[in-house]
């Protein structure tokens, strides 16, 4: 049997450590041995070996046969795989519980947004946090939104906010979008029709590179980051209701809507 620096990265993913992994993996290969030998065969020091045993025999990963000396054997894959996610459930469970009592004794709490007048510029990042703020903007936009990025990212935050977009349409927010491709044919979604056949929805596309990701809400607020070319969870992003910049992005939009070609 053999396992691949692959296979240890997916029991690491899991829950294991490193060394537990790798010696979980090495038990499955050998079978029944013992401390010194899985020491010799795992390369690692006898001491820290058979703590890591210790460790997993308390997990239901590994059996200790008493005998003089001990002899040690991995739980059948199968097995160990179903005790670990049982383990992880239970944790999920436990912090599940954990943060739903931390919001209800919280839930009174209300983020105050800033007024229109007092000027912020705040960056964020993370994949998972990045759709949530896009996802709020385009539930509270009340009038326009204007958007330059590239086809995929634009895709990508589509899939997340679709439901966002058709809410704001039906509400009859105005969409401007120029979208950066390539692509002398774009084959779209499906689900992008019915969005095209409304009419305070227009959609343009540009082979002109984008300096920026840039979006515009309500003529009040922009969103925007530099690095056009990575996915969500490599780039932060900057929110900004500053008049000057808020200014610079309108122009800049404006300019580039005037040359983009409708779809």
């Amino acid at each position: 049997m053999f396992f691949g620096e692959e296979d240890l990265q997916s029991l690491i993913q899991i829950g294991f450590t490193k060394t537990q992994a790798n010696l979980y993996l090495a038990l499955l290969k050998l079978g029944q041995t013992d401390g010194k030998t899985l020491s010799k065969k795992s390369n690692s020091p006898r001491t820290i070996v058979y703590r890591t045993l210790d460790e997993l025999q308390k997990k239901g990963l590994v059996e200790r046969e008493l005998t003089s000396p001990y002899k040690f054997k991995a739980t059948p894959l199968k097995e160990g795989l179903e005790i670990l996610m049982s383990q992880k459930r239970q944790e999920y469970k436990e912090i599940q519980e954990k943060a739903e009592n931390f919001l209800l004794k919280y839930q009174n709490y209300k983020y105050e947004k800033p007024q229109e007048h007092q000027y912020k510029f705040i960056a964020l990042e993370g994949k998972e946090r990045i759709i949530q703020i896009m996802k709020l903007h385009h539930s509270d936009v009340q009038q326009s939104v204007k958007i330059l990025t590239n086809l995929k990212r634009w895709l990508t935050i589509l899939h997340y906010c679709y439901e966002d977009y058709v809410k704001s349409l039906e509400r009859k927010v105005k969409y401007q979008i120029v979208l950066e491709t390539r692509k002398r044919k774009n084959i779209f979604p499906a689900n992008i029709h019915p969005l095209l056949n409304k009419p305070n929805f227009e959609l343009k596309l540009t082979s002109r590179p984008l300096p920026i990701n840039l979006g515009i809400f309500d003529d009040k607020r922009a969103i925007f980051n530099f690095l056009t070319s990575l996915p969500l969870k490599e780039s932060p992003i900057i929110l900004t209701n500053h008049l000057g910049l808020l200014s610079m992005c309108q122009d800049h939009f404006e300019k580039i809507w005037k040359s983009a070609k409708r779809v």
